[in-house]
């Protein structure tokens, strides 16, 4: 089943999902502040909500989008994954590219190991700040998040192809498939003070984007037409790379699509095997599950004054509460504070003075251990070597615990708290659980 011009309903209770708990996951979606949310079931819509018709900035779910221009590209002979920067005359502003830089391929760039840690413009300074030095890594060696490769990737697609992105992206992929939304005049370029290679931004209805997720799920098929090769599609979604960075911990990087959905601090939920999905900054997400012939889409409009920050944690909670209405299993146990039992203050303080609480497996400076001594203070190390990184103190408040770091003085947190045996959970905001992990004794 394919969407015409309008995206054709299907019943939830025809269709077997609980309609108690589709409405359970829209008003969640509605409180953490998502501004859109489409699930197609078997090419057909299963709910919505928010505004899923009005187009918004997509952010890194461009990078997806460019991905599927790139099997176009490689299926027609136009460029090479094993092609180099050198073969293509891809170089930058100074300080330019060195010899060994100009050796990263196609592929590097696509999968974000290329080791060019070049200037990109308008990148914040926290982020640049994050950035490996020049030469540091060789190229395809070493993963990082790097808008240089994306950025370049773009540059590399306009000469092979001899067009925009974004008029490539029209002809090729969103009229074929009906998008309802896509204007051209929607899409922008980025500023070149730094770098020639200038950002590419899109912005996507999320119905438009669901299409594309559908147009994925199908192996890069519409109708009877072939959009995008197949064995590209396959190829692109597979992890590559091992992101060695804690805000992707537990996940896997393609050609520009992720696979996994993990945290380092606490589970919120399981994907089916097999899912990958786009992601963009501000929770911009496509998630496509082929086991059970779904595409979620979740968008937060950025472009307000004031927009909210969906953290992962609620992506996967909002996800949990989906794929439970759909009555897909193996995706692990309810972890909202709802579902928990909430020891009182005595019974807190009882179990956790004294001991150290182990958490953040996954971290790629993990684990972490949180000494909770029985005089009040606490501490703070990290790694297998337990290097000392915070000091300060903890208390109980109620059933909540708190803790307060002197480095951050005077600012502390407060998490709601259950203790089942050895294992602790904290809550945050939005009935979502922030962290889980073990107590030991010293």
């Amino acid at each position: 089943m394919y969407p015409t011009h309008q995206w054709e309903l299907l019943d939830p209770s025809t269709a077997g999902w609980s309609a108690d708990l589709l409405d359970k996951a829209r008003i969640y979606s509605a409180t953490s502040g998502s501004s859109a949310v489409m699930i197609v079931h078997h090419g057909r819509v299963v709910a919505e909500w928010g505004d899923t018709h009005r187009r918004l900035d997509v952010a890194s779910v461009r990078k997806s989008l460019l991905s599927a221009l790139f099997g176009i590209a490689i299926e027609e002979g136009r460029v090479k994954l094993s092609d180099t920067l050198a073969q293509l005359g891809i170089n930058d502003k100074q300080p330019s590219l060195t010899s060994s830089e100009m050796q990263a391929t196609l592929a590097d760039l696509l999968t974000s190991r290329s080791g060019i840690y070049h200037a990109i413009d308008l990148e914040p300074p926290a982020v640049a700040a994050q950035r490996p030095p020049r030469g540091s890594h060789a190229p395809g060696e070493f993963w990082y998040y790097n808008n240089w490769d994306f950025n370049a990737a773009g540059s590399i697609y306009e000469k092979v192809a001899g067009t925009n992105i974004f008029t490539a992206f029209k002809q090729r992929i969103a009229d074929r498939i009906g998008m309802q939304d896509f204007s051209l005049e929607a899409c922008y370029y980025g500023e070149t003070k730094v770098s020639i290679h200038r950002h590419y931004g899109l912005r996507l209805s999320a119905r438009d984007l669901a299409r594309f997720g559908l147009l994925y799920l199908r192996d890069g098929r519409w109708n009877d037409q072939q959009i995008v090769p197949a064995n590209w599609v396959q190829d692109s979604v597979k992890p590559r790379a091992k992101p060695h960075n804690e805000i992707f911990a537990g996940r896997g990087y393609g050609y520009m699509w992720w696979s996994g959905f993990a945290s380092d601090w606490a589970p919120t939920v399981t994907l089916p095997e097999g899912t990958f999905y786009a992601l963009g900054f501000g929770s911009q997400y496509l998630f496509v599950i082929p086991a059970h012939d779904l595409v979620i889409v979740h968008t937060v409009d950025m472009e307000r004054e004031r927009w909210p920050w969906v953290s992962d944690p609620q992506i996967g909670r909002l996800m949990w509460l989906i794929l439970s209405a759909a009555r897909v299993g193996g995706i692990g146990p309810d972890t909202s504070v709802a579902a928990a039992v909430l020891p009182s203050g005595e019974v807190l303080n009882a179990s956790l003075s004294g001991k150290t609480l182990r958490y953040a497996e996954a971290a790629p400076d993990g684990p972490y251990f949180m000494r909770l001594a029985s005089d009040g203070t606490a501490s703070l190390q990290k790694g297998s070597a337990r290097k000392q990184a915070y000091s300060g103190k903890w208390w109980v408040d109620g059933a909540k615990f708190c803790r307060g770091w002197d480095k951050f003085h005077p600012r502390f947190d407060c998490w709601p708290a259950a203790v089942s045996g050895s294992t602790v959970s904290l809550y945050g905001d939005y009935d979502t659980m922030f962290l889980q992990g073990s107590l030991e004794t010293e």
